[in-house]
Formats: C-alpha cells, sequence, structure tokens
C-alpha cells in the first residue's frame, strides 16, 4: 500500500452497515460503561461507609481537581485528533499517532503538576496534595491508554475500546474494596488510580498489536498546526470540564464539611453518568466528520435521529434520578447521607440536559465550528460562578445542584442554537419532543403512588418506555441495529420517522 493511497479500514464509515455499527457499538459502550456504573456502585457502597462524609467530600475534592487536569489537558486533541485520523491516509495516520502521543506526555504531566501546586496553595491537607500527585499520575496512564485506543475508535471497534476501559474501572473498584477491607487512610485510594491507568495501557497495547505500537514523537513544529486546530475545543473543553467541577471546589470553601460531602456523593453519581452520552453520541463522531464533509443529507439525518436517542436516553435517566433518589442514596451511601437525596433529585435536570450538550458539542466539531464552542462554554462557566458563589452560602449543597443544573441547560440551548446557526439545515424536527414529555409526566407521577419508592422507581422507568415505545418517540433504527438487522442506517434513506 503506498503511503498517499487511503487505508481501507476508512471504507468502514462510508458503507451502508455504518449507521448500523456506530448504534451498536455505542450500545456496547454504554453497555460496558453500564457494567463499569455496576462495578463502581458496588465499591462506592464500601467506600462511602468507609470514608464519612468528611472524607469522602475530601477524596472528592482531589478527584474533581485530577479531572478538571485530564480535561483540560485533552485541549481539545481527542475530538482534533479522531477527525484528521479519519481523513489521514496510512502513512500520515501513523505519525500523527505518535504526536498525540507525544503531546499527551508532556501537557497531561504539566497539568498535574498545577495541580499539585493548586493544592499547596489552597492549603489543603498532605493527604490530599499527595493524592493529588498519585490520581493524576494514574491520569496520565489512562489518557495515553486512550490515545493509543483512537485508531481502534475510528475503525468502530468499539468492543476492544470498552474492553480497555472496563479493564481500568475493575482495577480501581477492586483496589477500593481491597483496602477498605484492610482498613486502608485516605491516600492509598488515590495509588488505586495509578495500578488501573498501568493496566489499562497495557490492554490497550495488546488490542492494537504489535504493528499498531508508536513511539511519541516530540517535533514542536509538527505539532503547532495540530494544537493550532484543536485551540478552539481546547479553551472549550478547559471551561465545559471546568464548570462543574468547580462547584465542588466553591462548596470546599463556601459550605460547611458536611455539605460538602453531601453535594459529593450527588456529584459523583452524575459525573458517572455524564460519561453515558459521551459513550452514545461519540461511537457516531467519526461518521459524522466523513458526513459534515461529503454529505450534508446524511449529516442532518444522522443528527436528527442521534438526538431522539440521546434525549430518550436522556429524560429517562434523569426521571430515574429524581423519582430514585433517596433509594439511591440509601443504597450507595447509608444513612448519613441522606441528605444527599433531595440534591441528586436538583441535580437530575443535569444530566438530561448534558445528553443534548454532548450533541451539540459532537456536532459543532463535525463541521468544523469549534470555535463556538468557546462562547457557549464561557457562558456557561460565568453563569455557574455567579450562581455557585450567590448559591452555595444561601442553600449550600441544594445551591450547587442547582447552580450545575441551570449551567447545564444554558450549554444545552446555547450549543444546539450554535449549530443551527452555523448549518441551518441541521435544524432538528422537534415534534418528538412532547411525546417524551407525556411519557416523562406519566412515569414521574408514580412517585404519587402510595409504593415504597424502589417499587415507584421502577414502575416510572417501564412506564416511561413503554409510553415512549407507543407513541413512537424511540428512533426505527435504533430499535433495527439493536436487533442486528443489516439496514443502511443513516444512508440518507430515512424511514418512517418516528416524529410522525
Amino acid at each position: 500500500m503506498s503511503a498517499s493511497e487511503p487505508d481501507p479500514e476508512s471504507h468502514v464509515l462510508t458503507s451502508p452497515e455504518a449507521g448500523g455499527k456506530a448504534i451498536r457499538g455505542g450500545a456496547i459502550r454504554t453497555a460496558g460503561y453500564g457494567a463499569g456504573l455496576l462495578l463502581t456502585a458496588v465499591a462506592s457502597i464500601f467506600l462511602l461507609r468507609h470514608l464519612g462524609p468528611v472524607r469522602f467530600g475530601q477524596y472528592a475534592t482531589v478527584v474533581a481537581i485530577v479531572t478538571i487536569v485530564q480535561g483540560v489537558t485533552d485541549a481539545g486533541l481527542t475530538l482534533v485528533g479522531q477527525r484528521e485520523y479519519v481523513h489521514a491516509d496510512a502513512a500520515r495516520r501513523r505519525t500523527l499517532l505518535a504526536d498525540l502521543v507525544g503531546i499527551r506526555l508532556v501537557l497531561t504531566p504539566l497539568g498535574v503538576a498545577l495541580g499539585v501546586l493548586f493544592a499547596v496553595a489552597a492549603g489543603y491537607p498532605d493527604a490530599l496534595v499527595t493524592g493529588t500527585l498519585l490520581a493524576g499520575l494514574g491520569i496520565v496512564l489512562a489518557v495515553l491508554a486512550a490515545t493509543l485506543t483512537m485508531p481502534l475508535s475510528v475503525d468502530l471497534r468499539y468492543g476492544a475500546v470498552t474492553a480497555t476501559d472496563l479493564a481500568r474501572q475493575l482495577v480501581i473498584v477492586a483496589g477500593i474494596v481491597a483496602l477498605v477491607a484492610a482498613g486502608a487512610g485516605l491516600v492509598p485510594f488515590f495509588a488505586v488510580y495509578v495500578a488501573a491507568g498501568a493496566v489499562a495501557v497495557a490492554v490497550a497495547l495488546a488490542f492494537v498489536g504489535a504493528r499498531g505500537w508508536v513511539a511519541p514523537r516530540f517535533a514542536w513544529r509538527e505539532w503547532r498546526p495540530l494544537l493550532r486546530t484543536a485551540a478552539p475545543i481546547a479553551l472549550s473543553s478547559v471551561v465545559n470540564v471546568t464548570y462543574v467541577r468547580t462547584l465542588i471546589v466553591l462548596a470546599s470553601l463556601l459550605a460547611t464539611a458536611e455539605q460538602t460531602g453531601l453535594f459529593a456523593v450527588s456529584y459523583r453519581v452524575s459525573e458517572i453518568l455524564l460519561g453515558v452520552p459521551q459513550l452514545m453520541i461519540g461511537a457516531a463522531f467519526p461518521i459524522l466528520v466523513h458526513s459534515g464533509v461529503a454529505d450534508e443529507r446524511r449529516l442532518a439525518y444522522a443528527l436528527q435521529r442521534m438526538g431522539e436517542a440521546a434525549l430518550l436516553v436522556g429524560v429517562g435517566v434523569g426521571l430515574v434520578l429524581a423519582v430514585g433518589a433517596t433509594p439511591i442514596v440509601a443504597v450507595l451511601a447509608g444513612a448519613r447521607y441522606a441528605g444527599a437525596a433531595g440534591v441528586l433529585r436538583i441535580q437530575a435536570v443535569a444530566i438530561a440536559a448534558a445528553f443534548v450538550t454532548q450533541l451539540g458539542t459532537f456536532g459543532l466539531v463535525a463541521v468544523h465550528r469549534q470555535r463556538a464552542l468557546v462562547l457557549v462554554n464561557a457562558l456557561a462557566l460565568a453563569t455557574v460562578l455567579a450562581l455557585g458563589c450567590t448559591l452555595i452560602p444561601l442553600m449550600q449543597a441544594d445551591g450547587a445542584a442547582l447552580a450545575a443544573s441551570i449551567g447545564e441547560t444554558l450549554l444545552a440551548l446555547a450549543a444546539m442554537a450554535m449549530l443551527v446557526r452555523a448549518r441551518p439545515s441541521l435544524r432538528p424536527d422537534l415534534r418528538y419532543v412532547p411525546k417524551l414529555a407525556l411519557a416523562a409526566a406519566l412515569g414521574g407521577a408514580c412517585a404519587l403512588l402510595p409504593l415504597p419508592d424502589a417499587v415507584s422507581t421502577v414502575l416510572a422507568a417501564l412506564v416511561y418506555g413503554a409510553v415512549a415505545l407507543l407513541s413512537r418517540a424511540v428512533p426505527e433504527e435504533l430499535l433495527a441495529a439493536l436487533r442486528h438487522r443489516r439496514r443502511p442506517v443513516g444512508s440518507g434513506q430515512a424511514p418512517a420517522s418516528s416524529s410522525s
């Protein structure tokens, strides 16, 4: 194969089966994430009871800091790297991956160092400073593993990508359970992230194979065009990753230690669930990138169906959290955290809105309008900071959750508005929204029945799903793909609309 010849694997993105592969890939990613979520829930039951509200608030603060570091040092390279990889020939793909690995190994350690300095400057106890360093090293390894598996994502090989993520999650969960059994203090729980990151790198290298291994390339002249292209996404990512997690830091400064711990529980649940829309919609991102250049009709069709599926799942998840907040908190955290149930109900709105936010974000990057993300994320950050500084002293944990929900809703609306402004042909058909609203209202009404909260939660989910299915608010392509029918999803030849 010549250097200029396109990689045959890229044809998967133009095949009639690409849409179905993306949907099934999203389902695999979500299922794997769900398995990790279940494992995390089990570990959290032990962790929350072992640490208690105050120390768990400290644990969540460190995790928030390193997660901010991870998002900031991503520098927009995940999305831009995938976009460039889709259109590159075989030779360029290898050098591009080497450049990405090199950039990661420079930016992420630098970000970890800044995170540690922040912990010192904020006057955090030594355990939190040490924890920031250890968890940060784990993030460096996790980011490296994610970069190495990028070619697998572009080729829609989501089973391998999911296995890599799940391996890391398994190590974290096993480590937490073992440390709780050993009666460990706070610091060892952060060391678990280092072991988990090392395992993720090993599994990623095993999946890509010896031919897929690349050494990092440190070539500033070659990096500059890539970094310049990624700069708008990097800036928006800084704001996006920061704006909700800033509330944890604000709570640690403006609220009591007890209230910070309660918000940390709600934040923990929401943070885990926020990965679902990223996985669902991110699975189709290579298709959006290709369609954004070559097929406007296909892009509009794909975004419409993705929007229907995203809002369907997002509203359903938010409904379950709102109705089942009390049993969810009771199972995960125990009686000492009972006050977190009301906080979680408020933050359920943010979870539902996050699905729409991700759709707008991926859409804007696919059509090369990433500069708009800077504006919409800056607006959300300003809103969250203003509301957080105002509401947290007045309402404590509830105020932090309310600020998060308002900020995420504003971000979702702004992202979709910017996408439509950039490409008017991508304006969504919203006729399915009233159907989902009806399904959510009927499902939510189950909370009024004289039943135990856990039973009401299950019933609410069943009612919501049944009404959505009967009213044809569920995209037909989603059902077809999950049944493994070979059907040209997203080819531009739309079957009967689920909005009709």
